[in-house]
């Protein structure tokens, strides 16, 4: 099928949710950083009924809600001059070492101001940083200060979800040949489908799975600008990233001073990006509660017992010689953590290794420009999906298995999160194509950690269990 049919399906399968993702182009916002979740969003707004969009409306808006740091002298004049501002900004609050204050970063503004304690109270996740929401703003008396005085927060209102019906979702899946479906998936994610191979659209769609099946382990090693973080910065609001630095146990798990879970409560994919950088503070600690949590969804700090359905994703760049891993052992250049045979225990508790140099460097040449589903929209559908229980189902139905039972379990978490995407609805799939785009994609994942187990350790066997189709 050629862009304009596939363009014209899609705006007839989905009329309401689909929006064109070159508008960005057409509107001049290029050059601004907007997750594809928020300015999708945006553009919907202003979408009138041929299909069209109000360009300059969304340039009002942004140029209202949406300052650039170049505003930032204006908008500060605004405020101590009695005004009121209402900006739609990533949030996020610090909590002060010493003086306990809550101390809001408005990144627009490039500044720290202050934020009410009742808005932390109704929107934690404040406290765990970029919160996308619209924050009313105010020049008031800093505490106890009538004479100096601060941008405080008085109100805040989170971006809300897209309101989705599954069932229609699952439905229009039926239109779609598995070509045509892959080609969307493709474009939701943000690419031109015609500049990857069905192979590698698959590699892309297996960023996905984290997203729409539970407690899904990944890891992507490939070189830098293949667009490994793109879709969980862009895509979702149920994905936390975290770039580099330094991660602490209280981070990811339980913060006994706040008494608070840590992120793997509150989000559905943790991503780890830039492993080769990333530091692990009291490394043996956290090395030994991630073991726990990815092999039962469980976790323990000091006296508290919690648990969680998210997955964990690590990204990383390795060095690459003629297209493949210059090091047969790909973790070579990694942390030690990653590395070695003490790795291992940890590396078999992940389900899949994505070979991301098999894909190409993202170009502007490979950004989708067609007709695709909104990104506020998919994401949600993704989030519908992981608690959908059939695809399971029909996974262990269909499938028998001899050997390894985190080989077993791996493969059938992998091969369920293919199922859900590719054939949300059950009804619409056949053993055949079941066995090509689902079991075998997530048997050759598996079998690369096998593989690189054995290189680290002598005892693991490159083999995974014997998985086939009943």
């Amino acid at each position: 099928m050629n862009k304009k049919n596939l363009d014209s399906k899609i705006e007839n399968c989905f009329p309401d949710v689909c929006v064109h993702k070159g508008i960005a182009a057409s509107v001049g916002l290029s050059g601004r950083v907007i997750p594809a979740f928020v300015f999708d969003w945006l553009v919907s707004r202003y979408r009138d009924s041929s299909g069209g969009v109000d360009g300059e409306g969304v340039r009002n808006f942004i140029a209202r809600y949406l300052p650039d740091k170049k505003q930032k002298e204006s908008l500060m004049y605004e405020l101590t001059t009695g005004n009121q501002l209402k900006i739609l900004d990533a949030y996020s609050v610090k909590v002060h070492p010493t003086k306990g204050d809550l101390q809001l970063r408005i990144p627009s503004l490039d500044i720290t101001g202050r934020v009410l304690e009742t808005i932390v109270e109704e929107n934690s996740l404040l406290l765990f940083g970029n919160v996308w929401g619209s924050g009313t703003l105010k020049w008031l008396p800093q505490k106890g200060k009538d004479d100096r005085f601060e941008v405080v927060m008085t109100a805040f209102k989170p971006m809300q979800a897209a309101s989705i019906d599954l069932n229609y979702f699952l439905n229009q899946r039926q239109q779609f040949s598995s070509t045509e479906w892959l080609e969307l998936l493709t474009r939701c994610m943000g690419y031109d489908e015609d500049k990857y191979s069905v192979k590698q659209k698959m590699l892309l769609l297996t960023r996905l799975i984290p997203l729409v099946e539970p407690r899904v382990n990944t890891i992507e090693l490939a070189p830098k600008g293949t667009g490994k973080s793109y879709i969980f910065s862009q895509l979702s609001r149920h994905a936390w990233l975290i770039s580099g630095g330094v991660v602490t146990r209280a981070q990811l798990f339980y913060d006994m001073t706040r008494h608070q879970t840590g992120i793997i409560s509150r989000y559905d994919a943790i991503v780890l990006d830039e492993i080769q950088t990333i530091k692990l503070k009291d490394e043996d600690e956290i090395v030994g509660a991630l073991k726990g949590y990815l092999e039962s969804g469980e976790f323990r700090v000091m006296g508290f017992h919690g648990s969680s359905d998210a997955g964990f994703v690590l990204l990383g760049n390795i060095p690459i010689e003629d297209g493949q891993p210059r090091d047969t052992n790909y973790f070579q250049e990694l942390p030690g953590w990653l590395n070695g045979q003490g790795a291992t225990a940890l590396l078999d508790r992940f389900h899949g290794l994505v070979q991301g140099w098999e894909l190409p460097r993202i170009e502007s040449s490979s950004l989708c420009q067609c007709f695709a589903l909104r990104a506020d929209y998919f994401g949600e559908v993704l989030y519908a999906l992981r608690s959908c229980q059939e695809h399971m189902a029909f996974v262990k139905d269909h499938t028998d298995s001899t050997g390894d039972l985190r080989d077993t379990r791996a493969v059938q978490r992998l091969a369920c999160g293919f199922l859900k995407l590719l054939f949300p609805d059950i009804k619409t799939v056949c053993l055949h194509e079941f066995n090509e785009f689902c079991l075998q994609p997530a048997i050759k994942l598996r079998s690369n950690i096998r593989r690189q187990m054995s290189i680290m350790d002598s005892e693991f066997s490159p083999n995974i269990a014997e998985i086939k189709l009943r």
